[in-house]
């Protein structure tokens, strides 16, 4: 799988709230998560433990755009701009900053940062 598919993939992950899908797109061990509020993990079990608590909630919708993504060999870096909503009255925007790792054949995120914009 190639970068962006792997890009689309954990996306539509999120989106869809699959937490299976999206553990088959991050590292296997250790990854660093900066969360919106400052927190950080830096485990994926804490990683998917953080998601799996966010996916139970069933009222929020995410869009993003595509900022900017650079590729290279073995190292590449996606921005999106997030506009997370959550009923009946909470909108915020967001930068969220995902780097993946070329592993084998396989593309797995290794660094998920979100910074709200203000």
């Amino acid at each position: 799988m190639t970068f962006r598919e792997t890009l689309r993939r954990h996306l539509q992950a999120i989106q869809q709230r699959d937490l299976e899908a999206l553990a088959d797109t991050v590292a296997a061990e250790r990854l660093v998560l900066i969360m919106a509020d400052g927190r950080l993990a830096r485990s994926s079990a804490e990683f998917l433990e953080a998601h799996r608590g966010w996916f139970a909630m069933q009222q929020w919708t995410l869009d993003c755009r595509e900022v900017q993504a650079l590729e290279g060999a073995d190292l590449a870096v996606a921005v999106l701009e997030l506009d997370y909503r959550e009923p009946p009255a909470t909108r915020s925007r967001s930068y969220l900053t995902l780097v993946f790792q070329k592993q084998g054949e396989r593309w797995l995120m290794v660094l998920d940062q979100n910074t709200p914009i203000r």
